[in-house]
C-alpha cells in the first residue's frame, strides 16, 4: 500500500452548537445506526483493499460526540487500524476531562477543533461561552497527549482576526492551525456575499504567511489551494473524488463535504460499485486544466484551485477557483 485514500465519515447530523457559517442545512436529528456504520465501515474497508491503498477516516458531524455509539464506533476503527487510521473534526466543546482521556486511548492521528476568530467574533458565529469550552477541549486533549489541530474558517467578517486565533492556540498548546475558506453551500448558501474576493484573499494570506513565518510554539501552516501563491511552495491541488470521499448522515457519497454532488447511497448499494460507476468521479479523475488557467505557470499542479468553491459559484466543477488573483 503505497497511498493514502481519505473518509470523511459524518456519522450524526446532530449537534450542540448552531454555527451562523455551518454547511449543515438542517438538524433533523438523522442518526445513522450503529450497525449501519459499520457497514459503511466495511465497505470502505473493501474499497482500500480492492485498490491497494492505505485509508484515514475524519470522523465529523453535526458534532460527531453527539453520536451516542462515539466510542464503539472508536473501538471498530481500532480494530481495524491495520487498514486505516483516523481524526476527529470536532467543535471542543463536549471533550472534558474524561472525553479527552478516553479518546486518547485509541491514539488519533489528530483531533481538529474549530475556532473562527476573537472571542467575540467567535461567539457571535458559535454562541455564547463556546471559546471558552473549546480551548478548554484543546487544553484536555493536550492533557493526555493528543495531537490538536485548531481549523479556521476565513470571510469577510473574520479574516482580520486570524492574527488572534493564532495567539489563542499558542496559549491553549495547540499543535498547529491551519485555515481554509467559507464555501457558500448548503447552511451557508446564503453566505455568499461574505465570501473573501480576490483582494481580501491576498491580504490575508500574506496575513498567514507572516505568522507562519515567526510563529514557534504552534505551527500555522498553509497547504490549501492558492495558499502556496505566498509561500512559493508546491500548490495544492484539489483531491476530491480521486483522494477523497465523504459519507453523509443519510448515507449519502459525495465528492467532498464542500461539493454535494450525491454520487450514490452506501445504504442501498456498495461504496466500490458507485464509485466505479459514477461520472462525476471520472471528471474529477481526468483533472483538467480550466481554460482560464492553461497560461497559468502553476496550471498543471494547481488544476484550477478550490474546486468546491468553483461549484458553489458557478455549478461547474471545471472551472478557475474564483478567489484566485494570480492571474
Amino acid at each position: 500500500m503505497n497511498n493514502e485514500f481519505i473518509l470523511q465519515f459524518h456519522i450524526s447530523d446532530q449537534c450542540n452548537l448552531r454555527c451562523k457559517h455551518c454547511y449543515q442545512e438542517n438538524y433533523n436529528s438523522k442518526q445513522l445506526k450503529y450497525e449501519e456504520i459499520i457497514k459503511i465501515l466495511d465497505q470502505y474497508k473493501e474499497f482500500l483493499i480492492e485498490k491497494n491503498i492505505k485509508g484515514h477516516i475524519n470522523l465529523t458531524g453535526g458534532e460527531p460526540l453527539s453520536n451516542p455509539n462515539f466510542f464503539e464506533i472508536l473501538n471498530y476503527i481500532d480494530n481495524n487500524k491495520e487498514y486505516y487510521s483516523f481524526a476527529i473534526l470536532t467543535n471542543g466543546t463536549l471533550i472534558t476531562d474524561k472525553i479527552a482521556e478516553k479518546i486518547s486511548k485509541y491514539k488519533p492521528q489528530y483531533v481538529q477543533i474549530s475556532i473562527d476568530g476573537d472571542k467575540k467574533t467567535h461567539e457571535k458565529i458559535r454562541g455564547k461561552g463556546t471559546l471558552e469550552k473549546a480551548i478548554q477541549g484543546v487544553q484536555n486533549l493536550n492533557k493526555y497527549g493528543v495531537y490538536t489541530s485548531i481549523s479556521f474558517t476565513a470571510h469577510k467578517k473574520n479574516y482580520k482576526t486570524f492574527k488572534k486565533v493564532v495567539s489563542i492556540a499558542k496559549k491553549a498548546k495547540a499543535n498547529k492551525v491551519w485555515t481554509d475558506r467559507l464555501i457558500p453551500i448548503g447552511g451557508a448558501k446564503e453566505l455568499v456575499k461574505i465570501s473573501l474576493n480576490q483582494k481580501e484573499n491576498k491580504k490575508f494570506f500574506k496575513t498567514v504567511y507572516k505568522l507562519m513565518i515567526k510563529t514557534k510554539e504552534t505551527q500555522v501552516t498553509m497547504s490549501r489551494a492558492l495558499q502556496f501563491l505566498q509561500t512559493g511552495e508546491i500548490p495544492y491541488k484539489c483531491t476530491a473524488g480521486t483522494k477523497l470521499l465523504t459519507v453523509m448522515e443519510n448515507g449519502d457519497l459525495v465528492p467532498c463535504r464542500r461539493m454535494p454532488i450525491v454520487l450514490g447511497n452506501v445504504l442501498k448499494e456498495n461504496l466500490l460499485e458507485i464509485y466505479k460507476k459514477s461520472n462525476a468521479i471520472k471528471q474529477l479523475e481526468r483533472e483538467e486544466i480550466p481554460k482560464e488557467c492553461i497560461k497559468c505557470e502553476h496550471s498543471e499542479k494547481c488544476r484550477g484551485g478550490l474546486k468546491c468553491l468553483t461549484y458553489a459559484m458557478t455549478e461547474k466543477i471545471i472551472g478557475k477557483d474564483p478567489g484566485c488573483y494570480y492571474l
